[in-house]
């Protein structure tokens, strides 16, 4: 239950951050693995593709929370590299409701 809870509060915060690169179609999270996959249909796309963030690490500082993604894996190889790059072992604040949820 809390996982799918967290799976929505982070598919609203993808989407209103990228969501003029496509529409993400489905979102799952391993709250146990760390773990979180996602089925997108990216604009110019014949096909869904599909996104891992294979670790995720969560931090808190006061009422705070960050997430900071370790590794990326996709069904697109060009994707996985892009990902890597600009996102890897960045930090980034999660919004409120999100963050209550996961503490």
């Amino acid at each position: 239950m809390k996982a799918s809870a967290v799976a929505m509060a982070m598919k609203a915060f993808i989407s209103d951050r990228f969501g003029e690169y496509g529409e993400i179609e489905d979102l799952k999270v391993d709250l146990e693995a760390s773990r979180l996959t996602l089925r997108a249909m990216l604009r110019g796309e014949r096909q869904s593709v599909t996104v891992s963030v294979e670790h995720y690490e969560l931090q808190q500082e006061g009422a705070e929370v960050f997430i900071v993604l370790r590794g990326f894996s996709s069904s697109r190889e060009w994707l996985t590299l892009l990902l890597t790059k600009l996102f890897r072992d960045k930090r980034y604040k999660i919004p409120g409701a999100a963050a209550k949820m996961l503490k």
